[in-house]
């Protein structure tokens, strides 16, 4: 059998209602050279039955059946029995325009990439979205630049605008496999890790050699309220602390500057704290004095108060980082009504 140029792994838990749209967009890409590997992670619903069909009815399509371990464990599990050149993810409850995949892989074989990333765009109604003209549009990076464009895919440097600058997930990627089979490449569990995305592309980053972002927006992420981001998690500051530990171990492994790397992690922590606490301010959690009281004694707090330069962030940011380790609950609950 020849090797299709791009493997398209599809995580499939609880989507009935949406995945017939995701499996569709895969199957009509305009590039046919593909193979479609679903992955059931013991999806309690419809879904292991309508994979099975789509198997029967398209040749390119392998089904994967599994123990539920999660979206992490999800994809490694694709990437075991994947065979393309290239390897790109598609969350099941998303879609991407139908030429997308031929788009990505033109640019990726033009320019001998190891990698080509590009954009999403949210959406709450699929009616309202209109496929955009595939651009032409890149931003190469290679050799060094490559460890400049890992430290800001982590977050940006204090005084930047924005906790990020690139966004980077692996569904709006496409990578070169070689890389990823030759140097055991593989996601954590989101359940350890609660930015599996993030780490997956450092450790890919760390054995790319060039690398490419398209600034075509193609990839249309939905705006699930069931989906896990917009679920309400109580673990959110734990377990960004967690990760935060787990960056500041990498720096040799990733050859990264630990100065620069531990300060771009500071306000990678920071940011999705301050995420963290807005969304469930905002929430209908009861306790959430007592939950703001108890993740703000953290002693992360002081000793970022004390090491990182949050006097040089954005005005907003750095009132939100003050009130945090101050511990002025009430300030904290205008503030998030006030934006």
């Amino acid at each position: 059998m020849s090797t299709p140029k791009i493997s398209i792994i599809i995580p499939i838990y609880n989507v009935e209602k949406y995945l017939d749209k995701c499996v569709q967009c895969a199957r009509h890409q305009t590039l046919q050279d593909i193979e479609i590997i679903l992955v059931d992670d013991e999806s309690p619903d419809g879904c292991p039955q309508m994979c099975d069909e789509y198997a029967k009815q398209d040749s390119r399509i392998k089904v994967v059946h599994k123990k539920n371990g999660g979206l992490g464990f999800a994809r490694n599990s694709g990437l075991e029995v994947a065979t393309g050149e290239y390897v790109t993810f598609l969350d099941s409850d998303d879609f991407v325009d139908l030429y997308t995949y031929e788009h990505l892989y033109n640019i990726a074989k033009t320019e001998n990439l190891n990698a080509v990333y590009y954009k999403f765009k949210r959406f709450i109604n699929e009616d309202e979205i209109e496929q955009a003209e595939p651009s032409k549009e890149i931003t190469k990076y290679e050799k060094e630049n490559i460890k400049e464009l890992m430290l800001d895919i982590i977050a940006s440097e204090p005084s930047a605008k924005v906790d990020h600058k690139i966004q980077c997930s692996s569904c709006t990627a496409m990578y070169r496999m070689n890389i990823i089979k030759d140097n055991r490449v593989r996601f954590h569990s989101e359940r350890e890790l609660i930015s599996e995305d993030l780490i997956f592309n450092l450790d890919f980053l760390k054995y790319a050699t060039k690398v490419a972002f398209n600034s075509g927006a193609h990839y249309h992420y939905r705006v699930n309220p069931t989906s896990l981001t917009s679920t309400i998690r109580t673990d959110r500051i734990e377990k960004n602390f967690i990760l935060y530990e787990y960056i500041n171990n990498q720096w040799k492994f990733w050859e990264l500057e630990k100065s620069k790397g531990q300060e771009r992690n500071a306000r990678f922590f920071i940011g999705n704290s301050r995420s963290s606490i807005k969304h469930l301010l905002k929430s209908d959690f009861s306790d959430k004095s007592q939950w703001l009281k108890k993740n703000l004694s953290l002693p992360i707090w002081k000793e970022l108060y004390q090491t990182y330069k949050w006097k040089e962030l954005p005005q907003y940011s750095k009132v939100f980082f003050y009130l945090c380790y101050k511990r002025y609950i009430s300030l904290l609950f205008i503030l998030c009504k006030l934006k």
